[in-house]
């Protein structure tokens, strides 16, 4: 399994980009197999686009939905297309990747109110989820750099969530302010550099969290420092919420493939299971 589109688009290369038909809605129950298609939906009085792949067979699958990090040319959701290719083909998942508010072909207000794309995702998971091959009851997040952000904001949001996966992702933001090294970070968090820019912390959300995590993270991250998992995990353990902790002592932002590969395929499989016929 290649997992190299999964890796943080703030730091990888420009990797040539696959081209993806574009289909109607209603024609998404006729698209082809394992192949990732672009669609189109409405919400928060724009649209909204995004990337389906459905598995071969009947179904229902398990639906993953593939939240993208920054990337400098807000392609949003494209670059993590051949990822939904990559659970359907060896878990069986229907694949859900949605450009957030600011990326890709998304015409929705970009704001920083999480609100919006809490909005925007779940409008999305409710749409699929009218398609007959789609199990609604198997959903999970999978959050990417800044997409495991708001990853995160969903976690306690979404009615029924199976799984979240949150791979170098923060939590704090108004610390991560104050620790990163990254001058860009620090310019996104607050363009007109406040001492104290308004900032929000998914930490005391958590309480509201019922399924399981994942907290995937570099050692070395000199974007999203490491602090930021940890802060995470302990919260996750204090309220006795079921989680498990991958640190990769020589990683930075970038985490190696065959570790991430492993790490989510266990836990994927532990908590929601396949979508494969036996």
């Amino acid at each position: 399994m290649s997992w190299r589109g999964i890796l943080p688009p703030i730091l990888t290369l420009l990797w040539g980009c696959s081209s993806f038909p574009t289909i109607p809605f209603q024609d998404l129950g006729n698209s082809d197999p394992g192949r990732a298609v672009q669609f189109f939906y409405e919400s928060d009085g724009g649209k909204v686009e995004g990337y389906l792949v459905r598995p071969k067979g009947d179904g229902p699958f398990p639906l993953v939905v593939l939240l993208h990090g920054h990337s400098w040319l807000r392609e949003g959701a494209k670059r993590i297309a051949p990822v939904a290719e990559q659970f359907s083909k060896d878990l069986c998942y229907a694949g859900l990747a949605i450009s957030m508010p600011g990326y890709g072909m998304t015409e929705v207000e970009e704001d920083h109110d999480r609100a919006i794309t809490t909005r925007v995702v779940a409008d999305g998971i409710s749409k699929v989820g009218q398609l007959p091959w789609v199990d609604q009851r198997r959903v999970m997040v999978y959050g990417f750099s800044r997409g495991a952000v708001f990853a995160a904001t969903l976690a306690g949001k979404l009615p029924g969530l199976q799984a979240v996966v949150l791979h170098s992702g923060a939590y704090d933001i108004g610390r991560l302010y104050r620790d990163t090294s990254s001058a860009w970070v620090r310019r996104s968090i607050s363009p007109n550099g406040e001492t104290n820019p308004p900032s929000f912390n998914v930490l005391p959300e958590v309480a509201d969290w019922s399924a399981p995590t994942l907290i995937l993270h570099g050692q070395k991250d000199q974007i999203v420092p490491v602090s930021q998992a940890f802060l995470l995990r302990d919260q996750l353990k204090t309220l006795g919420k079921a989680y498990h902790f991958v640190l990769f002592p020589d990683a930075g932002h970038r985490l190696p493939l065959h570790g991430v590969k492993d790490a989510v395929l266990s836990f994927l499989t532990q908590h929601v299971g396949t979508g494969c016929e036996r």
